[in-house]
C-alpha cells in the first residue's frame, strides 16, 4: 500500500458539496482508502482570474501504487459529477480532482507527471497537504512542512472549515 495524496477542488455551484460527493464516489472506486482529508479552504484563482473564489483542499489515501489507474479513476469521476474539459485552462470548474503523489513513485508519461509538476508553487495544495502530512517526503527528500514555508506563492489561502466538512472525523486531521 502507498500514501496516496488527491488534491480536490471546485468553484462552480455548490462547491463544498460537490467536493463532498467527489469524495464519497472516490471512496467507492478508486483502489484504496481514504485515510484523512485536510480541513476546507477558500483560494484565489490561478492563470484565468476572471472566475469565482476556489474551495480547496487535500485528501490522503492508502492505496495500491498503480498511478495510472488512480489518474483514470479521478478523471471518471469529475465527468461523472459534471466536469467539462472544453473551457480555458486553469478555468472554473465544478470539479478539480489533481493526483499529486503516489508515494515516493517517480512518473513522467504523456499523461501523468508524479509527483504533480506545480505543487511547489502552490499554496492551495502545500497549506491543506502539510496540514495533513507534514513530514511526507518527495522523491527528492522534500518535506511537505518545508516546501509549503519556502512557496514563493502570494496567493490567499483561508481556511473555512475543519476536516468535518468531509464527513471524517475532526481527529483525521493534524493539529
Amino acid at each position: 500500500m502507498a500514501e496516496v495524496f488527491v488534491g480536490v477542488g471546485s468553484n462552480q455551484g455548490d462547491s463544498r458539496e460537490l467536493l463532498r460527493r467527489g469524495l464519497a464516489r472516490l471512496e467507492a472506486v478508486v483502489p484504496g482508502d481514504l485515510a484523512r482529508v485536510s480541513s476546507l479552504y477558500r483560494t484565489g484563482p490561478v492563470g484565468y482570474t476572471q472566475q469565482p473564489d476556489f474551495l480547496n483542499a487535500v485528501a490522503l489515501f492508502h492505496g495500491e501504487p498503480l498511478p495510472e489507474r488512480w489518474l483514470q479513476r479521478l478523471l471518471a469521476v469529475e465527468a461523472e459529477l459534471g466536469r467539462h474539459r472544453d473551457g480555458p485552462r486553469w478555468g472554473p470548474r465544478c470539479l478539480d480532482l489533481d493526483l499529486l503523489a503516489v508515494g515516493a513513485r517517480t512518473v513522467e508519461t504523456a499523461s501523468l507527471t508524479l509527483p504533480h509538476p506545480r505543487l511547489r508553487e502552490r499554496r492551495f495544495v502545500l497549506v491543506p497537504w502539510a496540514e495533513i502530512a507534514p513530514d511526507f517526503r518527495l522523491p527528492d527528500g522534500k518535506r511537505i512542512a518545508d516546501l509549503e514555508r519556502a512557496c514563493a506563492d502570494a496567493g490567499r489561502v483561508e481556511p473555512v472549515e475543519g476536516p468535518a466538512w468531509a464527513g471524517k472525523r475532526p481527529e483525521n486531521a493534524r493539529g
